[in-house]
């Protein structure tokens, strides 16, 4: 689940850069590079095979509300 965060921080800190200067051609450099982390992200999810205990259930929605709460401020 960590690294689950880790991909979405970084996504985050891609689209701010973009909003900041859209014509900064290193943003394609920095998103390729991104989605190629993309199989890495979808492989730790297959491990959780759907079936999460009570602890890491609630770890994942707390991970969840962080990640959300981080696309809400980049309005």
């Amino acid at each position: 689940m960590d690294s689950y965060e880790k991909f979405y921080n970084e996504y985050f800190k891609i689209l701010k850069k973009y909003k900041k200067n859209p014509t900064d051609l290193s943003i394609l450099a920095d998103y390729t590079n991104y989605v190629g982390k993309l199989v890495d992200v979808n492989n730790d999810f297959d491990k959780w095979d759907g079936s999460l205990n009570d602890v890491e259930l609630k770890y994942y929605l707390k991970l969840q509300s962080r990640i959300l709460k981080k696309l809400s401020e980049l309005e």
